[in-house]
């Protein structure tokens, strides 16, 4: 026997008596649903009323066009009324937030759709248990629930494979547990055998019978007249409007209750990576790949050049600590000629004691003074000779002024140079080159037609050429040291020559550097009567100046990888936005099964900040490998900050931030529906 509704004379339906005696599990009134096409509206809801109880198994048909779709789309708040106004479990849903109609999707509606809609990246089990991701289910869990749901409805040996190698009622199956997998209290089925064989589309109403026994609610969208039959409710919809509604009493058992809600989790982080890293890079690896480049060769560039900037930086810094941080120097011009003759006119004494004299009265905080002249002389013993000696003359605090200290031994001393001592102190690689290096101490050699006995072997260390403009600095290692006494009295000087080459000068503070320079160029140029015989050097202002015009460098470089990276960004932009686009129809799948927007622009975001993160990892490592490769080839000195590279690796991800997020919100913003059919 069965139970009808009528239409009434005002044209509205009347709905028969109900004997389940119970609240409705949905309840719709006047509910419509219009859309504007161009110049015209389609009413693809009309003012519908209906009720429908737990435990109902009701079949909804009607021809093609007649909103039987639209309206299961919005008994399962995948889309939004126009009007009207619609209850579930009695809650009023139709100005529920995005957040809650999902929340509401993921824990009370279950889809099973026609085109079956499972994502072809995750296996059985992973597409089973899709739903539970938006609950924050942890993975294990997940997969222990769907492997038991996929056993149930005969998917066993089946769950680790891919939906492209199902069949198509194995991949209803899949759909069906996926929709049952969150326990909901409410399944949605649309044309769930309308693209299955006879023989399969039986089986599959077989199941849907199965679950209707077990006192589910099951609401199943069909054209067919024969499918319909096999509901216990029929809705006939034509023109937006229902014309029918004809109800079989069948045994069935007690409806379930609806269940309490559990308190809602976000995502997992991790799952959010998972599926970022998965799904959208994997998915496309040379796409992915091509996208990071720009980021890559960004952070790449800084990577490199700060490497070899901050290495030429250290270089030159450790070249002026081998000159002396604080020092000022007098340095001989070195003339020759008839500009020699000329200087010697204004001033006949070159550099001189008369020189030292003024600088300590005038210049205060001298705080070590030293003055050396070379001398042109062999240096051998027994028939070994040094040809790269350096013989100097050496005055004054040379070891502290110079920077270069004894490392075995002693230095030349104040009664060295009163008593006019042949005694030496000689650099390493002399030591070595005439074979007295393992006890040098005592040892004798000549310089010149003079003997001299080794007293000292300076530290070993290595000098390098200097980098830096106006700043001379020489491998102390080759030199030899007497003192300048000695030098003066046994070693003839040369016409015209002044008493000392060079006159160095360690201040105690580096701030009046400069100044200290300039009042020091003006004493000795009075004192040599304006002659151009000597050049005042201050190894550290060089140095800030060297640097100086590196910065400018530096920056032309961080402008030239700031475009990279901004060309990086654009393609981030534009791959993500071409991702979306091609991916609509995985975003109408997550937000069916319960994916709010926000988590749906997470995924997203998470992808280009993935894209960003690695690039920026994969710039880091070119950017050292470039750097070691320049070293290597080019001998030049390379030196890594890694206050630089997280700042590249923060700097990638702001980009793929920025740039993600348009892509990102998009996607969140479609419409779950459209999103669907597209």
């Amino acid at each position: 026997m069965s139970n009808s509704r009528h239409v009434s004379a005002d044209g509205t339906l009347e709905t028969p008596h109900s004997t389940l005696g119970t609240p409705p599990l949905i309840k719709i009134r006047r509910l419509t649903r219009h859309y504007q096409m161009g110049q015209h509206v389609v009413r693809a809801l009309d003012g519908v009323d209906l009720d429908i109880h737990s435990g109902e198994f009701v079949a909804i048909i009607g021809p093609s066009g007649s909103g039987k779709s639209t309206l299961m789309y919005l008994l399962g708040c995948l889309d939004r009324p126009t009007g009207g106004q619609y209850w579930l479990g009695g809650e009023e849903v139709s100005a529920l937030s995005d957040v809650k109609l999902s929340r509401t999707r993921n824990r009370d509606i279950g889809f099973v759709f026609q085109e079956y809609n499972l994502l072809s990246e995750l296996n059985v089990l992973e597409n089973v248990s899709l739903g539970l991701v938006y609950r924050g289910t942890p993975r294990r869990s997940r997969l222990n629930a769907a492997e038991v749901l996929a056993n149930r409805l005969g998917l066993d040996g089946r769950q680790d494979h891919n939906p492209n190698e199902l069949s198509g009622g194995q991949m209803q199956r899949v759909a069906i547990c996926r929709a049952l997998s969150g326990s909901p209290h409410l399944l949605l089925c649309d044309e769930p055998t309308g693209n299955l064989d006879s023989v399969t589309g039986r089986e599959i109403m077989d199941v849907f019978h199965e679950l209707h026994a077990q006192g589910n609610t099951i609401i199943m969208v069909t054209h067919d007249p024969k499918v319909a039959a096999q509901a216990e409710r029929v809705v006939r919809i034509e023109d937006g409007k229902i014309h029918s509604d004809e109800r079989k009493e069948i045994a069935r058992k007690a409806p379930v209750e609806p269940k309490v809600r559990q308190v809602s989790r976000n995502v997992r982080w991790f799952d959010i990576a998972r599926i970022a890293i998965r799904e959208g890079l994997l998915a496309h690896k040379l796409r992915s790949l091509l996208t990071m480049l720009g980021i890559v060769f960004g952070i790449a560039s800084v990577i490199g050049m700060t490497a070899i900037t901050e290495g030429g930086k250290r270089q030159q810094l450790e070249q002026i600590r081998q000159i002396g941080l604080n020092n000022i120097q007098v340095i001989d011009t070195q003339l020759d000629g008839e500009r020699l003759r000329q200087a010697r006119q204004r001033n006949p004494f070159g550099i001189s004691d008369r020189d030292i004299e003024a600088v300590r009265r005038e210049l205060p905080g001298v705080e070590r003074l030293a003055a050396w002249k070379r001398i042109k002389a062999v240096v051998t013993r027994d028939r070994t000779r040094a040809d790269a000696a350096r013989v100097l003359g050496v005055t004054g605090d040379f070891q502290e002024v110079v920077n270069f200290f004894v490392g075995r031994g002693r230095f030349l001393n104040q009664r060295d140079a009163e008593e006019y001592r042949r005694v030496c102190v000689l650099g390493v690689a002399i030591a070595e080159a005439l074979g007295i290096s393992d006890e040098p101490l005592g040892q004798t050699l000549v310089i010149g037609d003079q003997i001299f006995v080794v007293v000292g072997i300076m530290q070993n260390r290595p000098f390098t050429a200097s980098t830096v403009k106006d700043v001379n600095i020489v491998n102390r290692n080759l030199d030899v040291y007497i003192p300048h006494s000695v030098a003066d009295r046994y070693y003839p000087r040369v016409k015209r020559a002044g008493t000392y080459d060079s006159v160095s000068l360690r201040m105690a503070s580096s701030e009046q550097l400069v100044a200290d320079s300039q009042h020091l160029e003006r004493v000795v140029r009075s004192l040599h009567n304006d002659s151009d015989d000597f050049a005042v050097s201050v190894p550290l202002e060089n140095l800030r100046q060297s640097q100086k015009t590196k910065e400018v460098f530096n920056v032309i470089i961080t402008v030239i990888a700031g475009m990279s990276l901004l060309v990086g960004g654009i393609g981030i932009m534009n791959i993500m936005l071409a991702s979306v686009s091609e991916r609509t129809r995985e975003i109408g799948i997550r937000r069916a099964v319960g994916a709010p927007r926000n988590e749906v622009l997470k995924q997203f975001l998470a992808e280009a900040c993935v894209i960003s993160v690695i690039g920026g990892i994969l710039g880091v490592l070119t950017g050292v490998l470039g750097g070691e490769l320049v070293a290597v080839l080019f001998q030049f000195p390379v030196a890594y900050s890694t206050l630089i590279m997280g700042i590249s690796v923060g700097v990638a991800m702001a980009v793929g931030i920025g740039f993600g997020l348009y892509p990102a919100w998009t996607a969140a913003r479609m419409d779950p529906v459209e999103a669907l059919r597209g």
